[in-house]
Order: structure tokens, then sequence, then C-alpha cells
């Protein structure tokens, strides 16, 4: 943590360094006013005013508390990785403070700036969207332990355990190339996010290797849900001229909106075209057809943020370099196939 002196505090707040120990201290009343003031300039500098002794007492009797913020909860992604963090928290005998977001980035924030009133001993922010910024200037303010699952943060002091997106998402459309298919769709969910750009260079790499180019129309955003992959799938067919032979979704509730958009229109899949998910989440194995995806291990990454977490408590080692990449698979079930006889016979792919 910073070190910040009483005389700085004082030139900061133009006020006595006696004046900055009383307020410390709390030995002598002082009006809302001149505390609020000196609050203030201690934040400027970096740091807070440190609770009463009442209050630091209640804090080292309270179990210890880790904050958990995901973004949807109605979302099994989410709730898997969840199921992880508290399954290890509780052989930890840590507490869980949980905060969803619901996909909004203004409220995310709004959490954000009451995050300190929580007195948490560590923070794991699961896909969040709130600026680099906010995140590294909450850690230089509170000094805890912060932990990002599925996005990666520039500061050695932040761990961030992130999957290789791109790495795996061109396997995936490797693997539909090689069996046929050039006109590749890409339903982006939230498309400025730094996991959907992941998911897109992948796509756009192995295509570009393939010497094909992705038709701009065929890349569309939508909220990460059933409901926003429904209405981008049938976005996506309303477009005049060719359809796409294969559609690659931002994750598995896209993949399943799509699915019954395609179905509505009197399409087939794989048949007509085939179709991926990403987060291999329990739902696409009970789809007609059950869903090809990309299964990351969310449950270890659950387990595995918080077992980060519970070492920089602690002061043992963790991972050098700020961040753990894992790696994610890709599990071929019956919504994809190979492209339709009458675009195959017309389509060499040229790999040279």
């Amino acid at each position: 943590m910073k070190k910040v002196t009483l005389k700085q505090i004082a030139r900061e707040a133009g006020v006595s360094p006696s004046t900055i120990s009383r307020i410390i201290n709390r030995n002598t009343p002082v009006s809302d006013a001149l505390k609020e003031k000196v609050e203030m300039a201690m934040q400027s500098l970096g740091v807070s005013l440190p609770p009463a002794k009442s209050e630091k007492r209640n804090h080292q009797n309270r179990p210890t508390m880790i904050g958990l913020v995901v973004a949807d909860l109605s979302n099994p992604y989410f709730q898997m990785v969840m199921r992880g963090v508290m399954n290890e928290a509780r052989n930890l005998d840590y507490g869980i403070q949980l905060f969803e977001t619901n996909e909004d980035v203004s409220y995310e924030e709004t959490i954000f700036h009451k995050l300190p009133d929580y007195h948490l001993d560590g923070l794991i922010l699961c896909a969040a969207r709130v600026s680099t910024d906010l995140v590294i200037s909450f850690r230089k303010q509170t000094g805890i332990p912060i932990v990002m699952v599925n996005r990666y943060v520039s500061d050695p002091k932040i761990r961030c355990i992130v999957i290789d997106y791109k790495k795996v998402l061109f396997q995936a459309t490797s693997y539909l190339i090689k069996h046929g298919h050039r006109d590749i769709a890409y339903l982006s969910g939230p498309s400025n996010t730094e996991a959907s750009r992941l998911r897109r260079s992948g796509i756009l790499k192995a295509m570009n290797d393939a010497h094909i180019k992705m038709n701009p129309a065929f890349s569309l955003g939508c909220f990460p849900n059933v409901e926003g992959g429904f209405q981008a799938m049938t976005s996506l067919l309303a477009l005049p001229g060719q359809q796409p032979t294969a559609v690659i979704a931002y994750n598995d509730l896209i993949a399943v909106g799509a699915l019954q958009a395609i179905r509505l229109h009197g399409l087939r899949v794989p048949e007509d075209i085939s179709l991926m998910g990403v987060d291999n989440i329990e739902l696409t194995n009970y789809t007609t057809p059950p869903l090809t995806t990309i299964a990351p291990p969310i449950l270890h990454m659950g387990s595995v943020a918080i077992r980060i977490i519970d070492n920089l408590i602690k002061g043992e080692p963790v991972p050098e370099g700020g961040y753990m990449e894992i790696d994610a698979s890709l599990i071929l079930r019956y919504s994809t196939g190979p492209a339709p006889e009458k675009i195959k016979q017309d389509v060499q792919v040229d790999y040279a």
C-alpha cells in the first residue's frame, strides 16, 4: 500500500497536521464538512480513513469475505463459475459476497464504487466490463487481492485466468472449413468486449488462412442470451442473397436461440446450416440435435480463482506474469456437419 504522511494529507486538505491527527484518532469532535474535506484529500492521495477501533474489532472477528461479481446468474456459465468458487470457499472456510450486474456496465460501475463499504478481503471479477483504469484504481485504493476470470488486465498485481479463445475458435473454424463451409457467420454477443473480439480474431484467422473472406453482414452483435440469439439469427436469415452454411455463436445460449430461429424458417441443423456454441453448458446435451460446442473448464476456473485469492491473502506463491492461461476443447456433437452438397460441389478450399 502507498505510504502517505500526515503532513502530505494536511497540505492536500489545507489544514494543520494536528487536525488530521484528531480526525484519524477520533479523539476530538470535528464538523462533518471538515471530515469530508479531509477524506476527499486522502482519497486523492490514494488512501482512506482507517476504521474506528470498534469497526476494526468487528472486522477482525468476522469471517474472511471474498466478493464475487458476475454478469448474469440466469446464464449457466456464471452459475458454474459461482459453484466452483463456493465449493472451494467452503473448503477454505471463506464467506462469499455475491454481486450481479445484469449485463449492465453502468450498474457494474456503481457496484464498484460501493465495494469498499463491504470491507472485502479479496475480489473475483467474472467477465467484468468496467474499464481497466477503474479496476486498477480500485486495487490501489483497497489493496485487496483481485482475480479476474475471462479477462486480461495488464497489471501484474491483478491475477487473471483466461481461455485462449483465439486459438480454440481458430481450431473450431478450421474444422468447419475442412468440411466445405465458406459462408460462415458469427453471432458475436457483446461485440465490444475482449472475449468477443478474441473469438472473432480466431474465426477470421482460420478463414484468412484458407483464403476466405467473411461477409461483413454475417457478423452480428446481440444480447448474450437465448432471446438475443433468436433475434440475431432471424435477422441473419432475413438478409437478401446467400445465407450462411455455418454459424458460430458467442455462447451456447445464443446458439440455442439461433437453433429455434433456424427451425422456424423451415431449415434443418446441420443439413442446411451447421451450428456451434461456446461454454458446454448442460443444456447443449439435450437440444435437438445436441449442440457442438467449445468446453472451457468453468468449474475449475472458479476454484482456481479463489485458491489464488487464498494464496495472496496468506502471502504464498502464485503464478508469475499476472495471468494463467487455460485450454478449452472442441466438443463435437450433431449440430455440425458437411456443407450442403450443392455448395460443397462448387467449393475447393485452397490452403496453399
